[in-house]
């Protein structure tokens, strides 16, 4: 099975990623979450709810918002790290993020 990741940064910078099975393969739901709060945090990410409570979904665009597009746009290593715990903290096959709308579907 193939899963999608599209990182969207403005109208001109989407970038679309697909992974099949074996690219998921060896991580589970939580430790996909414990790396993106490990990123979140390593990349200087500020919260953006004023409660301070920090969804998964803060954490993902956070993380996509610092690593930018380069990474997506270029295919690497990074950009796929990130899509795989993306889909797997969400337990989704698809994913769609709009950085620039701060949205998470």
């Amino acid at each position: 099975m193939i899963s999608t990741v599209s990182v969207k940064f403005g109208e001109d910078r989407q970038y679309g990623l697909e992974l099949h099975d074996r690219d998921l393969a060896g991580s589970t739901p939580e430790s996909a979450r414990r790396w993106l709060e490990q990123k979140f945090v390593d990349l200087g990410c500020e919260p953006t709810n004023p409660t301070g409570k920090t969804l998964v979904v803060d954490k993902i665009l956070g993380v996509a918002r610092a690593m930018g597009d380069k990474p997506f746009a270029n295919n690497e290593s990074s950009a796929r790290e990130f899509a795989r715990n993306a889909l797997l903290a969400l337990e989704r096959s698809v994913v769609s993020i709009d950085v620039a709308a701060l949205s998470v579907r």
